[in-house]
Order: structure tokens, then sequence, then C-alpha cells
């Protein structure tokens, strides 16, 4: 058997599935093709291709259910797997089960977000990286490392009812950092689904004048302030939200939007939406994990929240229909829009008494999941504005609040919104810069 064949891998587990006697069967099948390029002290360290593929299968029986995934693709190795993967249902207790679709769809792939240029760009990787750290080198970053990331990844579905189909994606990013005299840093990146819209020069200017305005930061007071989040920053903290509207978070009593279904949870200004597909997007497909049509999901709009994100199971236990945003298990979102708003970042930074603005975080952690109390660190650019003026570097902080409060105080967005994907936001987020009021800064240390 061809093991990098998707269609048959998925035909072979279904019908194996089937002939079991199974209530519901999905089989998906992925593969991917990554090329990267590491760098660090302004030279290249590792370069490497790497090429994989998966199945995963989910079975339903008796209202028991089970879900596992392979990388051994013999044809031998996947119908073992599913046989011992239905034989373990048995000591499984009984679970809420919502049965799939009946009536069979055939998917096509989307058009949007796949670019032939990145299917193999393992030759690019190394001039980008150039391009990136020179430009970091000429705005003033002295040291530079970072990874550019990009390949292709095409997954195909198949459901026991006969739904099928493949749908395809590309993606390139970059992160770098770039570092000065006194412990300096600054952090830029880049991230596209193709080629034409993917900015390494951009990504490096800003980490090279990060680390170069950041040569003499100090602590600041602890108190609370105005805060201009970055998108990247501010993409950090509305996944966040976006996972707190998934039915899951919410039956498992973890999200601070439990019970507030047509009420206000934001500012008037902060709408947010998820799109399975769209123009710009990293991530999604056209259908979900159970074989769903994967749509646009206004989760909050105008700041009021409007409904949460659901697969099949959670959806038949509100009483509404899915939103094509399985996982079989949480509900989750593909890609995230928050609406733009109508300031430049000049004006913004203008229009601030006494604030700092933030450009990058690490760290963002949770003291209570159902109040939505969190706390994050920034680090690299972090300035302290007064009267409109930027007028010094800081470092050795944290930032505290709670998500309905820091999202209610939205007082500004920018016109300009940027894609967002990196280690700190797995969901690719289309986002504005955001001038928040009242935020909560300590210093990280004594």
């Amino acid at each position: 058997m061809n093991t990098m064949d998707l269609d048959e891998l998925n035909e072979t587990a279904v019908s194996a599935a089937k002939r079991l006697g199974v209530d519901d069967a999905v089989a998906l099948s992925a593969r991917t093709a990554d090329s990267m390029i590491r760098f660090a002290n302004n030279s290249a360290t590792v370069v490497n291709r790497v090429e994989e593929a998966e199945l995963t299968v989910y079975l339903a029986k008796d209202r028991r259910k089970a879900i596992a995934s392979t990388s051994n693709l013999e044809k031998a190795a996947v119908l073992k797997f599913v046989r011992d993967l239905f034989a373990s249902m048995k000591g499984l207790p009984e679970s809420e089960y919502a049965p799939l679709p009946e009536r069979p769809t055939r998917f096509s792939p989307s058009r949007l977000g796949f670019d032939r240029k990145l299917e193999d760009a393992d030759d690019q990787l190394p001039g980008l990286a150039k391009t990136a750290i020179d430009s970091a080198s000429s705005a003033g970053g002295k040291r530079s490392a970072g990874v550019i990331s990009a390949g292709s990844g095409t997954i195909a579905i198949l459901t026991s009812a006969g739904t099928r189909g493949t749908d395809s994606r590309t993606a390139i990013t970059l992160n770098i950092r770039s570092f000065a005299e006194n412990e300096g840093s600054g952090h830029g990146l880049s991230c596209s689904p193709c080629l034409s819209d993917f900015d390494p020069e951009e990504a490096g200017r800003r980490a090279g004048e990060g680390a170069r305005s950041m040569r003499e930061a100090s602590e600041p007071e602890a108190g609370k302030y105005e805060v201009l989040l970055s998108p990247t920053v501010a993409s950090n903290l509305v996944e966040t939200v976006a996972g707190a509207a998934s039915a899951f978070s919410v039956d498992a009593g973890t999200s601070y939007l439990a019970e507030k279904v047509g009420k206000e949870v934001a500012a008037k200004s902060f709408s947010l939406t998820d799109h399975g597909v769209t123009g710009g997007g990293l991530g999604g497909r056209v259908f979900d994990d159970e074989g769903v049509k994967t749509r646009s999901n206004k989760i909050i709009e105008s700041g009021v929240l409007l409904g949460y994100l659901h697969n099949l199971t959670t959806a038949k236990k509100w009483k509404v229909k899915s939103t094509g945003s399985a996982g079989f298990v949480s509900p989750h979102p593909w890609n995230l829009e928050v609406g733009a708003g109508d300031a430049s970042y000049e004006e913004m930074v203008k229009g601030m008494k006494k604030g700092i603005i933030l450009t990058s975080n690490w760290y963002t952690r949770f003291k209570n999941y159902r109040t939505g109390e969190f706390s994050t660190v920034p680090r690299d650019g972090a300035y302290l504005v007064e009267g409109g003026r930027v007028v010094k570097s800081l470092k050795g902080m944290r930032a505290g609040d709670d998500l309905q409060r820091l999202f209610s105080s939205v007082r500004l967005l920018s016109k300009k919104r940027e894609w967002i994907q990196w280690w700190e936001v797995d969901t690719p987020t289309l986002c504005p810069w955001m001038l928040i009021e009242g935020v909560t800064i300590t210093r990280a240390y004594g």
C-alpha cells in the first residue's frame, strides 16, 4: 500500500471500522512537508526538511467513543490499529453522543491559503533569513536569532456515511529576536499563507529597533496604566477569549463567558469572528473533524457575546446547530479576526496621558479560568508614554487583569491590522493595535 495515499488510508480505516459494526467512523489522514532554517548570532545553524503523515480515527458504538492517531501507515498496521481501537471501547463508559450527519457531502478544496511556491521553499530560506538578519543589524540589533518555517499540508476526510474531501494549506512564518548592549532585545515576526505577502525585512527592522531602544531600560512604578498592545500581544489574549467561547470550556466550568450569551462582554468597539477559511488566514479548512462544513462564526459583535463554538455533541446538548468547529472533544477556532478601528498608531500614542506600549509577551498564565484572571510577562520592546510622547524604555514587569474587564476597557483600535501566528499564538489571528485603560502593572521582581 502507498503509505502517502491519503484517500486509500481513509478507505482502509473506515471500511475496517464498518466491518466491526460501529455506529459512526471518521478517518482523517494528513500529510505535511515543512522546511526550516534556524539562525543564531547572525548565522544559520540548522537547515532541514521534514515530511510526515498521520492517520486519526474516530469510532462510536453504543454511546461509547474512541479517538486515536497513528503514524504507522502500512495497510496491515492500519487494520490492526482500527481493531485495537474498537476493542478499547468495551471498557469505556457511555458518554454524551451525537451521530454524524447521515447525508454525505463531497468537499472541494478551497483556493484560499495555498501557494505552490511554498511547497518546496528550501532554496529560498537562506536568502530570506539573511534579509531579516541584515535588516535587524541595520536597525541597531547586534546579534539576531530566530527561525523561518515554510511548507504545505494536506488533510483528507472520510466518514462512514460517505462524506469525503481534501483540503490543502501553505504557510511561511518568521520569528526573530535581536539583541544589543545591556540586555536590550527586540522581537519581530511575519507570517503568511503566500510568499508574496511575507516580509522578513520589516520583521527584522522591528527586532533591531526594539533591541537598540531597550539598551537603557528600567523597571516601571507599579500601578494602573493605559496600555497599548501590539497585534502580537493582543492576539495572545484574543486567542484565550476564543478558547473561552468553546462550548466545551463552558461545560467544563473553565470559561469566564459562561451564561453570558446576549450580554456585553467587551467594549462596543470590539468584535471577534472565527473563519473556517479566509483570505490571509494560515489555518482552517473547508470541513471540520466531523465532516461538517466550516463557516464564519461571529463570537462577539459590538461587545455582545453572540454564541459559543460547537461540535455535534455540544450542539445537541445546547439544542443548537454545529458551528463547524469540531474537534471531536473540544470545539475550537480556525482563523480569528478582530474588527478594525479608526485610529492610527501615532494617534493612539499621542492620546495617551500616562501609559505603556507593549510589543511582545510570553508566559500568559491564568489564576482563575472561570473568572478570566490572568497575568502575562512583557518582554523585548516596552515603553513608557507621558503626555503623548515615548519617554523611556521599560523592563522587568508583569501585566495582570481579567479578560472581561480588559476587553471592556478597549478605548481605541487601529485601522491597520496584522496576521499573527507564533509560539505564543497557535490560532492565526488578524488583529489591530489595542489601547486599553486601567491595566495593572507590577514589577516582576521584588
